[in-house]
């Protein structure tokens, strides 16, 4: 199994945050309170949803183990364990987590600084190492790549009804259609010029592919 190179995660994701940050800056309660892209909840669902993922990413970090890597940044979209809890049990409790607020845009502060940490921690880190994660190991670079994925695919969930909100980086969306070229296979990615489009129907946003991002 090759991992990742972090060189290439590490950027990407550093400009996967960035994008996110200027999408948090450019909207509104009312933007928030959008529909999106997943079934069920509004924007700010989806921002909870990408938050609660984002300091469990953040907590990762530090299990560092010598264990051989057994999932990398395609495989890990087909390893995730299962959950004892019914599939509406996270949706329900992400909406829960944006209703909390008084307003829509309450939460961007707490993201914010959660962005923050990840900046500096990402921007420093000493790898390569392999760490656990969700009952997996991976290489520290497949680690950060598969957030990069998380983010873009949940940027782009957010700006359905926000045609003019900035759009992710090119980066991000070169590290998804390098997850779903793994999954996929090149002859399906091939006839993909557009790497949104592309990140869309892998996941099952938009027709076109049998998805193969959850």
């Amino acid at each position: 199994m090759t991992a990742y190179p972090l060189d290439v995660a590490r950027p990407a994701f550093l400009d996967a945050l960035d994008g996110l940050s200027a999408l948090l800056d450019h909207v509104d309660d009312t933007g928030l309170h959008a529909r999106s892209r997943c079934h069920g909840w509004l924007a700010a669902d989806v921002l909870a949803h990408l938050h609660l993922g984002l300091v469990e990413m953040l907590a990762g970090f530090p299990a560092r183990t010598d264990r051989p890597a057994d999932a990398d940044l395609a495989t890990y979209w087909t390893a995730l364990p299962g959950s004892e809890l019914p599939g509406w049990a996270h949706e329900r409790f992400a909406r829960a987590v944006a209703a909390a607020y008084a307003r829509p845009t309450g939460q961007i502060v707490h993201v914010a600084t959660t962005l923050r940490g990840l900046r500096r921690l990402v921007a420093d880190l000493d790898g390569p190492y392999r760490l656990e994660f969700q009952g997996h190991v991976l290489d520290v670079g497949d680690f950060v790549g598969t957030w990069v994925v998380e983010v873009v695919v949940h940027h782009l969930d957010m700006t359905v009804a926000l045609p003019d909100a900035p759009a992710p980086p090119a980066s991000g969306l070169a590290v998804v259609r390098e997850t779903v070229t793994r999954l996929a296979g090149p002859d399906v990615v091939a006839g993909w010029g557009d790497d949104t489009a592309l990140a869309l129907a892998a996941t099952g946003r938009e027709p076109g592919m049998t998805p193969v991002l959850g």
